[in-house]
């Protein structure tokens, strides 16, 4: 099956492209070197293919910053090149030596075995909306870290709003009004700190205003209006969470169960068993971070009621009955399972991830359903044990 196949690793950096060609046959390896670009990569291949007389050439490197737009200019010139999870690649036992070559050499090896796990790539337009909302992501982060850093700042300057206010919520147009006054009365560093500070906390709230506005108007377009509509049926699912499932899932059929996608999404269970005893250990994490968190974050309190809002009465509104049936059933299955969790006395952060991971299979169903276009699906069991 090998026969005639070259197995190629390529080691990925902005400096140069490492690269380590196996003869699977023979065993023969070529290593190469090229200046970090395509037009150069190409011409060290075509030398390849000469080298080992014509024979097919299977290309793989490592998912990093570079994405899946190597792999796609790869593709346009007739190569078969595959993206592997960073996660997937072995370790040597033993191993003190690491440089560029014996990377690419390891991946080629690795490869030429069977060893990795292939990243499933999407297409140019969903990878650009993924970057988006992941953008977004990161700049809530940096928010967060400048709020908790401007009242840090403040506390250790004895300036505390909620003792000297009757309002006690941050970040909001009262509190924003305080830090003006109280800002004003400072001097020195302090006032010149805080001020710049503050501007630029008010420049970040102005960018994510617009991103949101971005997301809300990819949210009803031809690509995404369906499974949106399927997706914000359930309680704690708005826009923001559907569209990070959808573009982070991608093609959802390519997951035959939802096992497949719990476990891709890192929420499987650790499980340590010896000596006829066994002990579970919590979720993998070996898996989607952004597509956990989502799922985590969307799961904080709404499972302790199956009552819903208004809001989400509207939106069921405007979806078919079969969307609806599968967002209710969630809901009546996660307030079973969180509420019975938290009565057995198990922390409020272990019952959301479980409620997550139970949300996984219906989010799965919903997909697939809007995949279908209200066509009947085969019947499946959403339940993850």
């Amino acid at each position: 099956m090998n026969q005639n196949v070259v197995y190629v690793g390529i080691d990925v950096d902005d400096v140069s492209y490492h690269g380590s060609a196996l003869d699977w046959h023979t065993g023969e390896v070529l290593d190469f070197r090229c200046r970090p670009t395509l037009k150069g990569l190409v011409g060290q291949l075509a030398k390849v293919s000469e080298y080992f007389g014509g024979a097919r050439l299977k290309l793989c490197y490592e998912s990093s910053y570079v994405g899946f737009s190597l792999q796609r200019d790869l593709q346009e010139r007739s190569y078969e090149c595959e993206v592997v999870a960073l996660s997937s690649i072995p370790r040597r036992a033993g191993k003190s030596v690491k440089t560029d070559r014996i990377d690419a050499a390891d991946l080629a090896e690795f490869y030429a075995n069977g060893l990795l796990t292939i990243v499933t790539a999407p297409d140019a337009e969903l990878e650009q909306d993924r970057d988006l909302l992941r953008s977004r992501q990161r700049l809530i982060q940096q928010q967060g870290d400048l709020r908790r850093h401007i009242l840090s700042l403040l506390r250790r300057n004895g300036l505390h709003y909620k003792a000297e206010c009757d309002h006690k919520t941050h970040w909001r147009t009262h509190h924003y009004g305080w830090l003006a006054r109280t800002i004003e009365g400072c001097s020195g560093s302090l006032q010149v700190n805080l001020s710049l500070l503050l501007r630029q906390l008010k420049n970040l709230d102005e960018i994510l205003a617009t991103y949101g506005e971005e997301i809300e108007a990819l949210a009803v377009t031809p690509r995404y209006q369906e499974p949106v509509k399927a997706l914000t049926c359930y309680k704690v699912i708005k826009h923001l969470f559907a569209l990070t499932m959808i573009t982070e899932i991608g093609d959802v059929k390519r997951f035959a169960h939802p096992r497949q996608l719990v476990s891709w999404v890192g929420m499987d269970i650790r499980e340590y068993a010896s000596g006829g005893k066994s002990n579970r250990l919590g979720i993998t994490r070996q898996g989607n971070r952004y597509l956990r968190t989502a799922f985590i974050e969307a799961n904080q309190r709404g499972y302790r009621s199956v009552s819903i809002s208004k809001d989400v009465k509207a939106r069921r509104a405007k979806s078919p009955s079969e969307y609806v049936a599968i967002a209710d059933r969630c809901l009546r299955r996660l307030n079973k399972k969180g509420n019975r969790l938290l009565l057995a006395g198990k922390h409020p952060n272990k019952v959301k991830v479980a409620c997550a991971r139970e949300m996984v299979g219906f989010v799965w169903e919903s997909l697939n359903q809007a995949a279908a276009g209200l066509s009947n699906i085969s019947s499946v069991k959403t339940v993850i044990p």
